[in-house]
């Protein structure tokens, strides 16, 4: 260990004299938190390269470096923040007041009126998380419009307390083509900070890239309630389970836009006898619920033709991206947490 630091102090670029715990920059620009040499991977992999980390400080013979949050932890804090209580759709039912608090509905200003075309999740006071395909409507234009806190989109008369956003900026994943089935995640801005209430809330994010297995997941949206129907104006919900991705990829083998096939690291694939996410549901969450929040673990992506027997819905997995998404939504924040 004491050769190691030799090392280290010969190497590292002092920046200030800062302490175990304390926010610091690295030298890419993007932040880190102050941690003991030794509890510190990325430091001591920049060493082993012959790299210098940034020296926060010293405490006795200890160096003190700026170390790379690991991924998710960003995700993590702000849930644990906003939820400190947190304990360890064709065929679908109808959601009930403050039961999905994160859930958004995107739509265009089309005359007088707004056009409702997908769904979103909010995961801060600032971002809605959803599908890059959901960006532009072939028939109706770039998305203008987010609306949070509802219920039931035609009735001003149920539980709700919508509040209306408008989009400062939409950023899609970098490697999404729309050509392809691939990477369909995109990110909206909104043009101010979101009122937190009873009814709006932030969900969580899956960080954890272990599969999903048995449990029973939820997605919602406002899309159709049946092949060649009309869209929902009250909020539908599903319960539905994970699909081995090799059966998912056998059914879709034909799909001209899966080229590799259903990739497990980037996507999941969810069905359940006779239910399945819709037209209209594109970008809205595959969820769980716990007892004070929900985790987000997918965002409905594509389908067939809605509740096609054995064909499962495909969903972006949330945990792929997680660090593409804090770089954007937690850019300058060691403990990421609520306003």
């Amino acid at each position: 260990m004491f050769r190691c630091l030799l090392i280290l102090s010969s190497l590292a670029i002092i920046c200030k004299a800062l302490e175990v715990g304390d926010a610091c920059k690295l030298s890419n620009g993007k932040y880190g938190v102050c941690k003991f040499a030794d509890n510190c991977p990325s430091a001591l992999k920049l060493i082993h390269n012959r790299q210098m980390p940034i020296l926060c400080g010293f405490e006795g013979m200890m160096s003190i470096v700026c170390c790379k949050n690991p991924p998710g932890k960003k995700s993590r804090d702000y849930c644990l923040n906003m939820y400190p209580q947190r304990p360890g759709v064709v065929g679908g039912v109808k959601s009930l007041a403050k039961e999905f608090p994160h859930m958004a509905a995107l739509g265009v200003i089309n005359g007088d009126e707004v056009k409702w075309l997908c769904g979103g999740s909010l995961i801060n006071e600032r971002f809605i998380i959803t599908a890059a395909h959901c960006l532009i409507s072939r028939d109706f234009g770039i998305l203008t419009h987010v609306r949070l806190g509802d219920l039931n989109l035609k009735l001003d008369t149920d539980n709700a307390q919508p509040q209306d956003y408008g989009i400062k900026r939409m950023i899609k994943y970098p490697e999404y083509n729309r050509r392809q089935s691939y990477h369909d995640l995109a990110l909206l801005e909104l043009d101010r900070k979101v009122n937190f209430t009873d009814y709006v809330k932030p969900a969580c994010l899956n960080v954890e890239k272990n599969p999903i297995n048995d449990e029973v997941l939820t997605a919602t949206g406002w899309g159709r309630t049946q092949f060649g129907g009309d869209n929902s104006d009250h909020l539908q919900k599903i319960k539905i389970f994970e699909t081995k991705n090799s059966d998912c990829t056998f059914k879709y083998k034909y799909d001209p836009k899966l080229t590799l096939g259903i990739v497990d690291d980037w996507q999941i694939c969810a069905s359940a006898p006779g239910i399945d996410t819709c037209q209209g549901d594109s970008g809205g969450p595959l969820q769980k619920r716990f007892s004070y929040h929900h985790t987000i673990y997918g965002v409905t992506s594509f389908g067939k033709a809605c509740g096609l027997a054995n064909f499962p819905g495909v969903y972006t997995r949330i945990s792929y991206y997680i660090d593409w998404i804090e770089e954007i939504v937690w850019p300058n924040s060691n403990l990421a947490g609520p306003a």
